[in-house]
């Protein structure tokens, strides 16, 4: 039996390429996530497989989903409160993977609002979503966060200086969590991948560099791992997910 049947997880991004493979496996393993969407429109064209039954394919799996503007807090915390009470008080995982990055410019030439952008899409987002789940999750004493990182992100990237402060926030915010929550029971990760073998991507790499990449398979793995009893006693920890990269 899985260690995670019946826990209640909260997926961001959760119809991204990287979002809608993570809410799959865990909703696989037992788990039921919840997803935050701009409409509903584009959750249930990610997630309704209703049409595979004829094929008998069709799997019944517990993925929910309410409006969300992941960018606005006020949002966030509706949302949050939302599952909180669908789910009688519980949350017990939390998975950011929304983000972005941007076009390259170098800092003379970059306007303020892209690194607001970018601040936002890829930071804010994060802590709006981990602050308002710590709520809950230190009042039950449990809680799992993962969130996904850059390689950008652990040291200066030229031309790309928004998305590298932007993604340091999220590795510093997982470590700060770490700390002020271990003695709740509370783990925070990062998971950081190279370049993810993604449609979007695929549009620039050649066949050489997908060849490097890794898989969103791959990636949501090394999520669940961190969400798992055996990664009970990890916390603070950035775990590389680069292929050969």
């Amino acid at each position: 039996m899985s260690d995670k049947k019946e826990k209640v997880a909260i997926v961001t991004g959760g119809t991204g390429a990287l979002g809608r493979v993570v809410a799959h496996l865990l909703a696989e393993q037992g788990v039921k996530v919840y997803i935050p969407t701009l409409t509903m429109d584009e959750f249930n064209h990610v997630f309704d497989n209703s049409s595979s039954a004829d094929e008998g394919e069709f799997k019944l799996r517990k993925i929910f989903a309410f409006d969300c503007n992941a960018f606005d807090e006020n949002s966030v915390k509706e949302f949050v409160e939302k599952v909180e009470i669908q789910e009688k008080g519980t949350i017990d995982y939390l998975v950011n993977t929304v983000g972005g990055i941007h076009a390259p410019v170098a800092i003379g030439d970059l306007d303020t609002a892209t690194f607001d952008k970018m601040f936002t899409f890829n930071f804010k987002s994060t802590f709006y979503f981990t602050r308002e789940c710590l709520n809950v999750m230190k009042r039950n004493n449990f809680g799992r966060i993962v969130s996904i990182g850059a390689i950008a992100g652990t040291k200066p990237e030229a031309m790309r200086f928004p998305y590298s402060y932007s993604k340091s926030g999220v590795t510093w915010l997982m470590e700060t969590v770490s700390e002020e929550y271990k003695d709740f029971n509370i783990r925070a990760n990062t998971v950081m991948p190279s370049i993810i073998d993604t449609p979007a991507n695929r549009e620039w790499g050649s066949e050489e560099d997908i060849k490097k990449w890794v898989k969103p398979e791959e990636v949501a793995e090394a999520i669940s791992f961190l969400l798992s009893d055996k990664g009970n006693s990890v916390r603070g920890s950035i775990l590389k997910v680069f292929g050969n990269y």
